[in-house]
Formats: structure tokens, C-alpha cells, sequence
């Protein structure tokens, strides 16, 4: 940490404001501890996570589903064909691990990555509503150092809070073309804040204050999406979509300081489900973060992702009539930001279960997934347990 001198200060709490371009840089890069006990994530390294805000179902299958399954509001053609009206909702936390060199701190997030409704009309039409998390940041980093105070060196601690999260508001139209195809069109709107909350502390409280620091930025962006669906023969299918991003801008007081362009995206998936009671998908995705760099400070690497899926989702026995559907699921993926040109990777595990409530009325899923994330070239690492629960309406 680097050394300033300071004024001695009477023993209470002075709040600083923090510039509005300090403010900026301290929401846009994440902390790395250079001594003393650090809690953090990787994961949230740059504008965070990034949430993939699938249903459940999808989730069970490490995402595999995600351009074929209408609860995800990924590939608005999806949605084509529905013939009754859907309420879906998703809680998703995540408890994490983080290891650096002999330190090693846990952390918890909540999220509710995905609200959802879709309306059935004519002639296969159905319209989509959602509501999912793009990008999450929220953690905390402690970090030791000194400070030089009429010629005295004094210990001191700081503390940098990060809460907060982008998401992704889309209204959708698919349409269900005969039996082969299905085609669709969405339009986002993400929308979110940061709040980074810096505080100093002296170890010397009798003749120190503390100083805190706290600053608000928000965020702004447009996106439109398309996408498609044909059965190429019997038993397999290929989807795929593409979403073409415009401005994105961060705020402070209303005020534009940063701006860049919603990741465009493009991604792919193959679906076979010849056999009765199965379905198996194994896709890609594409997602260009580095659209989002003019938006970062200088200490913050935007990184175009390629992630590369498989799952499976097969009937078990049943329950109430109705069979339990039973998800299992590989991916590897590529996290978008970092502080240095190393790449951070994540693989994941994932199974799950979909049990019938009312029959084809209503139906909740579990997820579970297990995420190992590592930097390139580093010893730091991190292992994440994610627990998704979801339920759905057909009213």
C-alpha cells in the first residue's frame, strides 16, 4: 500500500467525499491484497460475475440448455409455440472459497438471478417477459499498511465494501413456424448500480478517526436479440442466437463518465431428443466483454469469453403421474475480466432434479453446481458451490 501523510484528526469518524473520477476507478477494478487477510472473489474481479441468469432447469445442466429452454431468457425463439401462460422465479446463492497463497476466506451471495412470464396468443405467438442478473459484484476486501503522521509511522487497515449488480430487463416475441422451426426477437434494457464504500482505520483509535469514502455509480444500455430454431430431422434440432449490443453507459449523479457497448453475443446448440423421455444438448457461446472496456479504468482487463457446454436431461420415476426430470451437466468458461492479461477460467459440474407439484400445473427444480475458477499463471484460486431452486406456474 502505498504511503501519504496525513493531518492528526480528533478521535470520531470524518466521512471524505470521494471524486466522482476516484469513485469511478474504485467501482471499476477490483482490490488485490498485497499483505494481511483478504476477502474477495475472482469472480468479481472488473464489473463482476457474470450471472447467467438461466432458469433452474438450465442451471442443472451447466447451461447447456439455455438456447432451447423458453424459461431462459436467452434465445427469444424459445419462447415460439407456448400454448399456456408461465410465472417462473429462480434463487440461486452462491457460498465461495477463495485460496491465496496461505490465506484462504469463504464468502456468500444471494441472488435471485431470473423472474419470468410468458403469454401464449395466436397462431404459435407467445410474448416474454424477464428479468435476470447479468453481472454481479458484491464483495470485500481487507486490506494492512501504514501511514506517515508528523514523521510517526502508524498501522492502519482499510476496507473496501463492493455491493451491487447490472441486469437485464427483455420483452420477447417468439413465433412457432409449422413443426420444424420457431423464430424470435427481443429487445433489453440493463440497468443496475455499484456502491463502493472505502474506510481507514487507525490502529491508534484514541488520537485517530477513521476516514470513510463512499461513492454511487450507475449503469444504462440498450440491446436487441434474435433468434431461431429448426429441426434438422427427426430427434435433432440446432438453435442459436445473436445479441447486438449499443451504448452502455456508467453515471455518476447523472452525470455520463464512462461509456462503451453491451457485449455483443453469439451463441449455438445442438439438440437430440430421439429417444423418448431424454434430451441432450451441447452448445457454445460467444460473448465479446471487450466491448465493455471504455467503460473500465485502466487497471482492468475486458476479455472476450468463449464458453463451451454439454447436458442431459432424462425422465426418472414418477411421481403423481407426472415422471421426476433428472439434469446432469459439464462447462468451461472463460471469465471476462481481470486485472493483468491473464485469463481467469471457471469449470463446472452441475446436476439437478425437476419434480412435478400439480401435475403439469406447477413444477419446482433444484440445481446444484460446483465451479472451480483459477487464474493463469497464479496460485490463487477459488471453488464455489451454487444451489438453485426454481418453481413454475401454469395458471
Amino acid at each position: 500500500m502505498s504511503r501519504s501523510k496525513l493531518q492528526p484528526t480528533s478521535a470520531r469518524r470524518t466521512p471524505l467525499r470521494l471524486s466522482p473520477m476516484l469513485a469511478a476507478c474504485a467501482l471499476l477494478i477490483a482490490a488485490v491484497p498485497a499483505d494481511g487477510a483478504a476477502q474477495g472473489s475472482l469472480g468479481a474481479l472488473g464489473f463482476g460475475y457474470p450471472v447467467n441468469g438461466m432458469s433452474t432447469r438450465s442451471a442443472g445442466t451447466a447451461g447447456a440448455f439455455g438456447d432451447i429452454d423458453p424459461l431462459s431468457p436467452i434465445n427469444p425463439a424459445s419462447i415460439g409455440g407456448t400454448r399456456s401462460t408461465v410465472l417462473s422465479a429462480q434463487a440461486e446463492p452462491e457460498h465461495r472459497t477463495l485460496t491465496f497463497g496461505n490465506v484462504r476466506e469463504k464468502t456468500s451471495s444471494q441472488r435471485i438471478p431470473l423472474l419470468s412470464m410468458i403469454f401464449p396468443a395466436r397462431g404459435g405467438v407467445a410474448v416474454g417477459v424477464s428479468a435476470r442478473g447479468f453481472l454481479d459484484r458484491s464483495y470485500t476486501t481487507t486490506t494492512t499498511g501504514s501511514a506517515i503522521i508528523d514523521g510517526n509511522t502508524l498501522p492502519t487497515s482499510e476496507r473496501l465494501s463492493m455491493r451491487g449488480a447490472i441486469g437485464d430487463i427483455r420483452t420477447a416475441i417468439g413465433w412457432q413456424i409449422g413443426n420444424r422451426a420457431r423464430v424470435g426477437l427481443g429487445g433489453h434494457i440493463f440497468t443496475g448500480e455499484n456502491t463502493a464504500v472505502r474506510e481507514r482505520t487507525f490502529a491508534d483509535t484514541l488520537q485517530f478517526g477513521s476516514t470513510l469514502d463512499s461513492s454511487r455509480v450507475t449503469y444504462f444500455g440498450t440491446a436487441l436479440s434474435l433468434g431461431g430454431e429448426v429441426r434438422l430431422f427427426k430427434g435433432l434440432s440446432a438453435a442459436g442466437s445473436y445479441r447486438s449490443g449499443n451504448s452502455f453507459e456508467a453515471r455518476i449523479r447523472d452525470t455520463t463518465r464512462a461509456s462503451g457497448s453491451v457485449p455483443a453475443r453469439l451463441g449455438g446448440v445442438l439438440r437430440y431428443d430421439g429417444i423418448p423421455g431424454s434430451t441432450f444438448a451441447a452448445g457454445f457461446e460467444q460473448v465479446k466483454w471487450s466491448d465493455m472496456q471504455g467503460m473500465a479504468s485502466s487497471r482492468t482487463t475486458a476479455s472476450d469469453a468463449f464458453n463451451y457446454y454439454g447436458g442431459a436431461e432424462v425422465a426418472g420415476p414418477r411421481m403423481r403421474g407426472v415422471p421426476v426430470l433428472i439434469r446432469a451437466g459439464y462447462a468451461r468458461n472463460e471469465l471476462p475480466f481481470s486485472t493483468s492479461a491473464s485469463r481467469i477460467t471457471e469449470t463446472r459440474l452441475s446436476g439437478g432434479v425437476g419434480l412435478p407439484i400439480a401435475r403439469e400445473s406447477a413444477s419446482i427444480d433444484f440445481s446444484i453446481q460446483r465451479a472451480n475458477r483459477a487464474l493463469a499463471g497464479s496460485t490463487t484460486k477459488e471453488s464455489a458451490w451454487l444451489l438453485g431452486v426454481g418453481i413454475q406456474i401454469r395458471p
